[in-house]
């Protein structure tokens, strides 16, 4: 358990780190191919395409929308936002719940709701949620919101990581996370490749974070590629007022 919270806490610190700190709408009904991609892969380690906002043009309307608000929901300077504010810029319902016994660096704790895309009980595995820590020793309290953005098994939009990283132009670093895995760190690479690092599928960006899905080898659980973006995370440190 001590290995497990210090990972999590080595997680959190890369994570804030690189994060300084759209009104999102449901995906649209229409079935998109999840496994188009605007990008022709290339061998790994190719450095990626220049930062180029283009590469989210055949993105749904709605979908590029919810990106460019969470990504912007906590800006370099500026007073965070608060509860309603992030609820009426992305779109959706914070629904506050009792902390476990084991949340005690948690100062408050939500789920989501308003888009059948991020409902919590539609994504197996994990869920989407925003949360408020406790202030740490100089008084600084943390915000964190994570939205579902892909669900391949449900037919909708998929986003590929790739595309992401191009539309933003931000590098990405890993941790190995895994349950039992000896800790391995990955640092911040703009390549192709880059996501097939992690067997945790978790990658921490330039003031966000994602998680991808992966395909595995069937005979040696090796990664061998990803499909989607499953979440991204964004978080915003401030002075408790």
């Amino acid at each position: 358990m001590r290995l497990i919270r210090t990972i999590e806490i080595a997680l959190s610190a890369a994570f804030l780190l690189s994060a300084c700190g759209t009104s999102a709408q449901a995906p649209p009904e229409k079935k998109i191919d999840a496994s188009a991609t605007w990008l022709v892969p290339q061998p790994q380690g190719t450095p990626l395409p220049l930062r180029d906002p283009r590469v989210a043009e055949h993105w749904p309307p709605e979908f590029k929308q919810m990106i460019d608000n969470l990504l912007s929901l906590y800006p370099r300077d500026g007073k965070p936002p608060s509860v309603n504010e992030v609820e009426k810029k992305m779109g959706i319902r914070l629904i506050e719940r009792p902390r476990t016994s084991g949340e005690f660096d948690l100062y408050r704790r939500y789920t989501v709701s308003g888009t059948s895309d991020m409902e919590p009980s539609l994504w197996a595995g994990g869920a989407a949620g925003y949360t408020i820590s406790r202030g740490d020793e100089l008084g600084r309290m943390t915000q964190r919101l994570t939205l579902v953005t892909s669900r391949s098994q449900s037919g909708l939009f998929c986003l590929d990581p790739y595309e992401l990283a191009v539309y933003t132009g931000s590098k990405f670093s890993g941790f190995d996370s895994s349950p039992h895995a000896t800790p391995r760190f990955w640092a911040a690479a703009y390549v192709w490749g880059m996501f097939e690092r992690n067997p945790a599928g978790h990658y921490v960006g330039e003031g966000f974070s994602v998680e991808v899905t992966q395909r595995r080898d069937s005979d040696t659980r090796k990664v061998v590629g990803v499909s989607c973006v499953k979440a991204v995370s964004v978080a915003g440190r401030y002075i408790k007022e």
